[in-house]
């Protein structure tokens, strides 16, 4: 019996090698490449996955009409509450009339006293702001911290992606899809995480959203590119630029003009590889860009 019980631990620290390791995640790529097959993304496995119900209200999202702006919350805020709690939780949202909408998301979560509560702690651990929920959110009891995370982190992640705009013009041809290609210079199969809009060199690029400058800076890859964080787990990305317009750690508000188009790093002409990534995944960008109306 004792045998078969560490022949199953065995079993089970292997697969987990395998599946959870980055010698599994190389080894994995040279059995596909053996036997012809495309190799798999190998920092898949390390990268921050969204829960499958934040996937498909991502996706019904994109197909969703703004909702009107009625009372304290924004259009996109009760847009991304209404396809990820309901409307049903819309209504009861609304009738807190509390205009913080993070506030008014986590009040309907957990309670105004146990979000108290936690803000009370956050603040004798001597947290900065511990009246933001990021800052408190770890002296939530467990459970409630999860259901919050859903109604706050997730719906206002929504909600910002939603109040995203097109770094370009948005006629500008796509020259790349979002999704798996063939790399133009390596030659392999890869996952193209954004799309390409092909444009001239020193066409003006603009901050999709408010938010905070990450990178802006050059590498071999990506050229003169920057990183935007937006809060709420929503990144935007903008690469292969000609000059930057903006440095790491600055405040921009949406429709800056933060860099000038370029054919720099890793590309095969001028154009801009625009990117977003929502909780760490990449996501296609494309079904939020809007065209002109007429």
């Amino acid at each position: 019996m004792k045998g078969w019980s560490e022949l199953l631990l065995l079993s089970g620290v292997l697969v987990a090698c395998w599946t959870r390791t980055p010698l599994g995640a190389l080894g994995a790529g040279a059995v596909a490449l053996a036997r012809g097959e495309p190799v798999p993304d190998l920092l898949a496995t390390f990268r921050q996955e969204l829960p499958e119900p934040m996937v498909q209200s991502l996706v019904q999202v994109q197909q969703a009409r703004p909702l009107p702006a009625e009372g304290p919350l924004s259009p996109a805020v009760r847009t991304a509450v209404a396809v990820h709690l309901g409307e049903e939780a819309l209504a009861e949202i609304e009738a807190l009339d509390i205009r913080q909408p993070e506030e008014a998301l986590e009040v309907w979560a957990v309670g105004a006293e146990v979000r108290d509560r936690a803000i009370r702690r956050a603040r004798a651990a001597g947290e900065a702001d511990p009246e933001r929920f990021e800052r408190h959110r770890r002296f939530l009891p467990d459970a409630q911290a999860r259901g919050a995370d859903r109604a706050v982190e997730q719906t206002l992640a929504l909600a910002t992606v939603l109040d995203l705009r097109w770094p370009v013009d948005a006629e500008a041809r796509i020259s790349s899809p979002f999704g798996y290609r063939t790399h133009p210079t390596l030659g392999t199969r890869k996952l193209h995480e954004g799309v390409d809009i092909a444009l001239p060199v020193g066409s003006p690029v603009q901050a999709s959203g408010s938010g905070t400058v990450l990178r802006a800076r050059f590498d071999k890859v990506n050229g003169e590119y920057i990183s935007i964080d937006h809060g709420h787990g929503v990144r935007t990305s903008y690469c292969h630029g000609h000059t930057l317009h903006v440095g790491a750690g600055q405040a921009v508000e949406a429709g800056l003009h933060i860099m000038d188009s370029g054919n720099t790093g890793r590309s095969t002409g001028p154009h801009l590889h625009f990117g977003l990534r929502v909780g760490g995944r990449a996501v296609d960008p494309m079904p939020f860009r809007r065209l002109p109306q007429g």
